[in-house]
């Protein structure tokens, strides 16, 4: 749809894209295409994006799988509610300027989620899809307690919330989880342990080690 493609031109501000035709946007750079002619991974790391995401993202890019906009700093706005992209497995928006809050409205189908050092404020939804493997928040201003409903995310491996403002006990149930790896650390209101604490990994989250999880 040109005039999809030109809306996403006009938000994200893509150098590369500057002057190309919207009908050939699946030539555009970080942009693959399924054999409909449908985005279906955006992968913008390193592209010098100094735009926004634009509200009707969803609607725009309903078949995309792979969102990745790591480290581009210059990138703000909001995080657009994401639940029409029903086929989104990963998304990666380590060290962006994107503010606000995470939206309710995930898609069931996402596995990963990489937001660290951004600036999220607000509590974490309790509606987070339970597909998710590795969640990585950290350096953001979350504030509020951690949802017991983070203990129904059967599936999750990692959870790294370090350096934010969350307060509260920690749930007990996420001892069950299983987890791989959990940071929870520089949360000075955070209070309460878990009896099986799993050990720190190291972790650093998405930008090191993408696409994990399993792809359709």
């Amino acid at each position: 749809d040109p005039e999809a493609a030109d809306l996403l031109r006009d938000s994200l501000q893509v150098p590369a894209w500057r002057g190309r035709p919207a009908a050939e946007c699946c030539r555009w750079r970080g942009v693959s295409c399924g054999w409909d002619g449908a985005v279906t991974k955006l992968a913008l790391s390193g592209s010098r994006a100094n735009g926004s995401l634009p509200t009707g993202l969803p609607s725009l890019l309903a078949s995309l799988r792979v969102l990745d906009l790591n480290g581009l700093s210059a990138l703000s706005g909001t995080l657009p509610p994401l639940g029409r992209c029903t086929r989104l497995t990963h998304a990666y928006l380590f060290g962006t300027a994107l503010s606000g809050t995470l939206p309710r409205s995930l898609p069931g189908s996402l596995q990963e989620l990489e937001c660290s050092r951004c600036r999220l404020s607000g509590t974490l939804p309790d509606t987070l899809p339970r597909a998710l493997q590795y969640l990585f928040l950290e350096s953001n201003r979350l504030s509020g307690t951690l949802p017991a409903s983070l203990s129904r995310l059967r599936s999750l491996t990692e959870l790294e919330l370090s350096d934010n403002r969350l307060e509260g006990s920690v749930p007990a149930a996420l001892g069950s989880l299983g987890l791989r790896h959990l940071d929870l650390t520089g949360n000075e209101r955070l209070t309460g342990s878990l009896a099986t604490a799993p050990p720190k990994s190291g972790c650093s989250g998405g930008s090191d080690r993408y696409l994990r999880g399993r792809m359709d």
